[in-house]
């Protein structure tokens, strides 16, 4: 999260609310109640806490738990802090996020000035001692939280308040503990937390006290808040163009296959493409700026088809990273619905978002906010996404054959295409045949070159079936213990440590270098064989490293066979084809909109030149990338 971004909050709360805060009396009780938890607004586990007194310190002892599609999650910590809430010592074990472990020990904190313990969202009852201990130590600009390294700035706002009998809560934001702001509400008599939400993995995270009957407005509470910080940063962090301008000089890849244009101009006005071609055959007003790119590539705006964008801090890291369009697969409803707004209305710096409405069935393992039981639940939860602007429904595990049935009938009738994970009891010829247009992952199954497998591509091509592989995210998943991330992931120097520590701890544990790279081979060599088959390819991340993974994605493309040429076209014109929007964006063409990137080098001649983007416009505002990576949080 911007550490800017926060210094900004805490600058515009009143002087008057922070000299009441100051006097405010400390709590005459310190309690640690039992909080419940919900990922993506439905309701998954509890954290139970408890706190023990001594004469000369205290310890808050915590189970957190809960049950992620059918995979517990669970981690046990102890925090033990004096009086004034200074730390003495820290033990977590166990996950937060059912890939990510957690494996913190300060058996003996320093007890120096402004210095925490904590390790990542878990447990939400300690990110309330630490806003105590912020509280009680004249609240610092800024704490060091260990073992991660990382910095936490907290911010207070006016009083919040919640529910019918409108109870006074106060209300926090602390950037730090995780990538992104969180929103903590804590309860004026003794502190303890009553609602949080933040995130787990990348997804909305959220937890509540018993006197919470509906997560739902803290989380549009917090949404909004976000938004008001991201408009503040877009006031911050200026295009250097917009309306009309020219890039001139650089070598144009145009993304529909045709040669490199070596002395290119592109001539941009009010969001579109006027012209591009030879910089010889393109006529540049007078008065228009030109932007000299000579030694560089200019390329279409990137697609993640493949995204989870529950912060708002995605839009600046997407657009720094080259990534224009990015189709979300499943998030909270009033999360996502706001920051597409925001990004397409420019309230807020981001990409061009496009939304998969995510349907599970019910069940204590369903996967987020809507679930069908029947095929009628399905037909109005497809009404509501539609009615919401929503392009797809994404199916998911729990779904029975006929309500997904219903749900893919539906979403047809609407003018929505359907993607999805392949529902349990069924199979991938099944959903297919059922009229599923897309699938997320790679989930085609048989040994690379078999009959088997030959036959399953053969019918996906048949079916016009489109597939995400997300490569990267498996490569993440699935890599050796031994093999650093950051050697797959350079991207990764660069995000904060408090980031960095939760996806390093991702691995496929005791798998050798070489086992790994077995797997990963014969993943790309099915990649290859859809390719070759006609079965369209599109690049997509699930989250990975923030924004920069789509890179990797594409890299992987080109590491199984295809070339440079066609990976990059995975990430630019083929979803734009599949999505329906070939006639509006994904090549750099007269009339289409201006989504343009600018990379230093040239991705054909080497593909890892894609992770070079120095310039990025979206819809015709041209940004440096670099002001967007630090509003990002990014280093």
């Amino acid at each position: 999260m911007p550490r800017v971004l926060t210094r900004g909050m805490v600058a515009l709360v009143a002087t008057a609310l922070l000299l009441a805060a100051s006097a405010r009396p400390a709590p005459s009780a310190l309690s640690a109640p039992s909080l419940a938890l919900f990922l993506l607004g439905h309701r998954i586990g509890s954290e139970r806490a408890s706190i023990t007194r001594a004469a000369d310190a205290s310890t808050l002892t915590t189970h957190f738990e809960y049950l992620d599609r059918g995979a517990t999650v669970a981690l046990d910590t102890t925090l033990t802090f004096a009086p004034d809430f200074t730390p003495r010592s820290f033990e977590s074990h166990g996950k937060s996020y059912r890939y990510f472990s957690v494996d913190a020990s300060v058996p003996h904190a320093p007890g120096t000035r402004d210095t925490f313990t904590l390790a990542g969202m878990a447990p939400v009852s300690a990110q309330g001692l630490l806003i105590e201990y912020w509280l009680r130590h004249g609240r610092p600009r800024v704490i060091a939280v260990l073992p991660s390294g990382d910095e936490v700035h907290v911010a207070e706002y006016p009083t919040w308040f919640e529910g019918p009998n409108r109870r006074p809560l106060l209300h926090f934001a602390m950037d730090g503990v995780v990538w992104g702001t969180e929103s903590l509400w804590l309860d004026p008599a003794d502190h303890h937390v009553v609602a949080a939400v933040s995130n787990a993995g990348l997804l909305g995270f959220e937890a509540a006290d018993d006197s919470v009957a509906d997560i739902n407005p803290f989380i549009r509470a917090a949404i909004r808040d976000r938004l008001i910080e991201a408009d503040r940063i877009r006031a911050r962090t200026r295009p250097i163009r917009t309306g009309a301008f020219a890039l001139v000089g650089g070598r144009l890849i145009d993304a529909t296959g045709t040669p490199t244009i070596a002395d290119a101009a592109i001539l941009v006005r009010d969001g579109r493409i006027v012209s591009a071609g030879r910089r010889s055959d393109v006529a540049i007003p007078r008065g228009v700026p030109s932007i000299d790119v000579s030694g560089k590539t200019v390329l279409p705006g990137l697609w993640d088809m493949h995204a989870h964008v529950a912060l708002a801090e995605w839009g600046p890291a997407y657009l720094a990273a080259g990534v224009t369009t990015a189709r979300d697969m499943g998030g909270e409803f009033d999360v996502v619905t706001s920051l597409r707004d925001a990004w397409r209305d420019a309230a807020a710096i981001g990409p061009r978002l496009l939304l998969a409405g995510l349907v599970d069935g019910p069940g204590p393992g369903s996967f987020g906010q809507v679930t069908a039981a029947t095929p009628g639940d399905g037909r109005a939860a497809v009404a509501r996404y539609h009615d919401a602007g929503f392009q797809q429904i994404k199916l998911y595990s729990l779904l029975d054959r006929a309500t997904a049935a219903a749900i893919i009938a539906a979403a047809h009738a609407a003018g929505m295409t359907v993607t999805g994970h392949i529902p349990n009891g069924l199979t991938l010829r099944d959903v297919v045949g059922m009229g599923m247009d897309h699938v997320a992952h790679l989930v085609v199954r048989g040994v690379p070159g078999s009959d088997e497998q030959q036959a399953t591509i053969a019918f996906l091509e048949s079916h016009g079936t489109v597939m995400d592989p997300t490569i990267s995210w498996s490569e993440m998943l699935g890599r050796s213990a031994r093999t650093p991330l950051l050697s797959i992931q350079p991207g990764l120097a660069h995000v904060a440590p408090v980031l960095r520590l939760m996806l390093e701890s991702a691995d496929g544990g005791s798998l050798t270098p070489e086992q790994a790279a077995e797997r990963l081979a014969r993943s790309l060599q099915t990649i290859k064989a859809l390719h070759d088959a006609g079965v369209p390819i599109v690049a997509g991340t699930d989250k990975g490293v923030p924004a920069v993974s789509v890179a990797r994605e594409v890299e992987l493309y080109v590491q199984a066979g295809l070339s440079p040429m066609e990976a990059l076209r995975a990430a630019t014109a083929v979803p734009a084809r599949v999505m329906g929007l070939a006639a509006d964006s994904g090549t750099i063409a007269a009339g289409l909109r201006a989504d343009l990137i600018v990379v230093d080098g040239n991705p054909l001649d080497r593909i890892a030149d894609i992770r070079n983007v120095m310039l990025v416009c979206a819809n015709g505002r041209l940004y440096e990338t670099a002001p967007l990576w630090r509003a990002a949080g990014f280093r």
